[in-house]
This record gives C-alpha cells, sequence and structure tokens, in this order.
C-alpha cells in the first residue's frame, strides 16, 4: 500500500471544523461577558468617585470625614472585590471550556490514531505484526499517562477550589467582623 498524500492517514473530518467554530463562539461569549463586568465595575467606579469628591468637599470636620469614609470607600472595596469574582468565576468557565475542547479532540485524534493503525496494518507485509503492536501497545501506553496526568490535574484543581473557599470565607468573616464589633460598640 503507498500513501499518496496525508489525507489517506487522517480522514477529514466536518464535525472537528463545527466543534472548533462553537469554541469559537463560546470564548468569543466570554471575551463579552468578561469586557461587559469590567466596562460595568468601570463605569460605577467613576460614577462612584464623582460622587465621593463631590462629597469630600463638603467634609468641613473629623467625625464628617469618618462618615464619608464608610460611604463611600468601603463600598468601592466590596464592588471591586464582587467584580473580580465575577470576572474570575467567568474565566474558570472559559478554562472548562477549553479542557473540554482539548480533552474532546484529543479523543477524537486518539480514535484517529488508532483507525489509522488498524487500515495500515492491514494492508502490511506479514512479519509487520510486531511494529504494529507495539505502535498499539505505546498509544495505549500514552493514553493511560494522559488519563493519569487528567486526574491529578482534577485534584490540584479540586485542592485549588477548596482552597479558595476557605479564602473566601475567611475573608467574608474577616470583613463581617469590624461590622458587628461597630454594632456591639453602638
Amino acid at each position: 500500500m503507498s500513501v499518496k498524500d496525508f489525507s489517506q492517514f487522517v480522514q477529514f473530518n466536518p464535525a472537528a471544523f463545527d466543534r472548533l467554530a462553537e469554541l469559537g463562539q463560546s470564548l468569543g461569549d466570554q471575551l463579552e461577558k468578561i469586557t461587559r463586568i469590567q466596562f460595568d465595575a468601570g463605569l460605577a467606579s467613576t460614577q462612584s468617585a464623582l460622587a465621593a469628591t463631590r462629597a469630600l468637599l463638603e467634609v468641613r470636620e473629623p467625625a464628617a470625614l469618618l462618615q464619608w469614609q464608610e460611604a463611600h470607600v468601603t463600598p468601592g472595596f466590596e464592588r471591586a472585590a464582587a467584580s473580580a469574582r465575577e470576572q474570575y468565576e467567568v474565566l474558570i468557565e472559559t478554562r472548562d471550556m477549553i479542557s473540554a475542547a482539548l480533552q474532546q479532540s484529543v479523543v477524537e485524534a486518539t480514535r484517529q490514531m488508532q483507525e489509522s493503525i488498524e487500515r495500515l496494518a492491514e494492508g502490511a507485509p506479514e512479519g509487520f505484526g510486531v511494529v504494529f503492536d507495539a505502535f498499539r501497545k505505546s498509544l495505549e501506553a500514552q493514553i493511560t499517562a494522559m488519563d493519569n496526568m487528567n486526574k491529578v490535574g482534577a485534584q490540584i484543581q479540586g485542592i485549588t477550589d477548596s482552597n479558595l473557599l476557605a479564602i473566601k470565607r475567611a475573608v467574608e468573616t474577616g470583613a463581617a467582623a469590624p461590622v458587628a464589633a461597630k454594632r456591639k460598640a453602638a
């Protein structure tokens, strides 16, 4: 069997192009989400800064300065934290989309490789079975290694998510403590 061109080894797959187009559209949607979050946060921040500046110009005594700080600075930090959380969630969604698309591509490429090895093995002269068995075993070993890497990656992601959740809870608890202390003092 002679191979005339690369298309005999790897079959054309229109579904792969459709998946690529869908991924491109999804990534575009994610980019739009994060851009919208940043734009909205920037707009709110600008409006808040203008209001805070006007209010600061009206401050005449130290007590009013503390009230200004509570009214304008603290909410600004909270808005920034909320915006960062929203952006992080969009980035996680994007990572998951890319990961799923990559995994799907790897599965498809592996299937095509296995089919190609079988086609070549069928047309190969007698005595080459050992070579193709070695190809099959090598491909199986690579698949097993990739599965193990995916499992390790999932475990690392689980640990990372747990740590981020713990940090988030600690920050929320820490932010709530001064408010509770002020209520007790009042």
